[in-house]
This record gives C-alpha cells, structure tokens and sequence, in this order.
C-alpha cells in the first residue's frame, strides 16, 4: 500500500539546504519515491504555520519509505538537513490503511 512522507521544515542555514533539496531527489527516486509537493508557498487555513517548507513524498510501501529514510544514499543528506533546519516528518499510509 502507499505510504507518504510528510515534512514540515523550517530552515536555519539556506545555502547548505540548498544544497541538500538540489541532491536529495535523486535517493528519494532510487528507493520508487515521488515528490508530490515541495513548496514554501503555505496558506494556513486554521492554526499556525511556523514553518517554510512542505514537502510530501509517495513511496510504492511503507517498507519502501522507511528504507528510503534509513538508507545510506540518504544518510550524509539527513545529516545536512539536522545541522541546516528544524523539521517535523511523518511517514503515514496511502488511503484504506
């Protein structure tokens, strides 16, 4: 079944995320994942929003996902990402589960 990850992210060091969003694509694409959306253009509709980036990934499986999450293609990447922002990720399953 599909499972998404969900990513709300608010960026303290802009040119190392730069560089981390122009290469994390390709291991989200290895492990069958596909961006839905990765966008700072947020419009809360009810409660805050504090933070300046959404993204939100398909994968085939949540197997796929968490492999994806763990992996060594992605780990250096997570790493930039915990030094350059705050963020708040969920992995959760595809309609019906």
């Amino acid at each position: 079944m599909t499972a998404y990850i969900i990513s709300r992210v608010s960026i303290s060091d802009r040119p190392a995320m730069a560089g981390y969003m122009a290469d994390a694509p390709e291991s989200v694409h290895a492990y069958g994942g596909e961006y839905l959306v990765r966008t700072g253009d947020i419009t809360a509709l009810e409660g805050d929003a504090p933070y300046e980036r959404v993204v939100v990934v398909k994968f085939p499986d949540k197997e796929k996902a968490l492999a994806w999450y763990h992996s060594d293609e992605y780990r250096d990447l997570r790493d930039i990402r915990w030094r350059s922002a705050d963020a708040h990720i969920i992995c959760v399953p595809g309609e019906g589960g």
